[in-house]
């Protein structure tokens, strides 16, 4: 699969836990276009681990990183974003939040809580947010505890507006046998719209097709998460139609591709 578009994607050298080098950072780029990434978006954390980490910053640090792709000869286009806590977003002015957006589109990429201690007051921020007008991503909610817990609070969430966005590595278990099995279920029933990598570097490799793949996920499927749904968060366009798959892999509304994948790894 190519012309992928990764939405969420730690790839700026020194800023946050991604690489830590340039030299890093273009190999992270390398490994995504070999997997077929046309297109990443820049997501530094923008939380309090990082207090200094603003639009700004992030605006200089992708300006930088370019030209040296291009150089190397990666044929990857980097776009500017952040990975927003909740945390952090509120205290935010909207100019703020705006820049931060991914590829300076509409959409806001936030962090959903991988911390019991986080979770409190999450879906109250996020509604917040959205009453300001930011419309949100929901990053990895198949490794937040809050939804592990209570999947039912991502259904309100989604029925107002948001988007899912689940990390491809999820789906092969990279997280654990609890974690990809729900990262599976919220593919096989609509809850996540947007498969992107959170690549971080060679730990954690900016790759999503590849995942797809030994996922199951049928290819019409992936591609509507990978590039379909990506592509036109970032022109701020309608989300396009979920495909319909064939009756041999979507049965009672839910994708075949996923619940094959779902029996397969549960057999590892």
């Amino acid at each position: 699969m190519d012309g992928v578009i990764d939405l969420h994607c730690h790839v700026l050298p020194g800023v946050d836990d991604g690489p830590a080098t340039i030299d890093e950072a273009v190999a992270l780029a390398r490994r995504a276009r070999a997997d077929g990434i046309t297109t990443i978006v820049a997501t530094p954390h923008v939380d309090w681990s990082y207090p200094d980490l603003d639009a700004a910053r992030i605006e200089g640090a992708v300006g930088a990183l370019q030209p040296l792709l291009d150089a190397a000869g990666v044929d990857v286009r980097v776009l500017t974003g952040g990975e927003v806590a909740a945390t952090r977003a509120v205290g935010l002015d909207d100019a703020e939040l705006r820049a931060l957006a991914l590829g300076r589109g509409p959409w806001l990429l936030l962090e959903c809580p991988l911390s019991p201690t986080l979770a409190p007051g999450f879906v109250a921020a996020a509604r917040s947010l959205a009453l300001r007008g930011h419309r949100l991503l929901l990053a990895h909610p198949e490794r937040s505890s809050l939804f592990l817990r209570s999947p039912e609070l991502l259904d309100e969430l989604i029925a107002h507006g948001m988007l899912g966005q689940v990390t491809a590595g999820a789906l092969t278990g990279r997280f654990g046998r609890t974690v990809r099995d729900f990262a599976l279920r919220l593919v096989e029933r609509g809850a996540v719209q947007v498969a992107a990598s959170d690549g971080h570097g060679e730990h954690r490799p900016a790759t999503i097709g590849r995942e797809l793949r030994e996922a199951g996920i049928e290819p019409a499927l992936a591609t509507w998460l990978a590039h379909d749904v990506p592509a036109a968060l970032l022109a701020g366009e309608p989300v396009p139609a979920r495909p319909a798959l064939p009756e041999s892999t979507a049965r009672g509304g839910a994708a075949g591709a996923g619940r094959r994948g779902l029996r397969r790894l549960r057999g590892r």
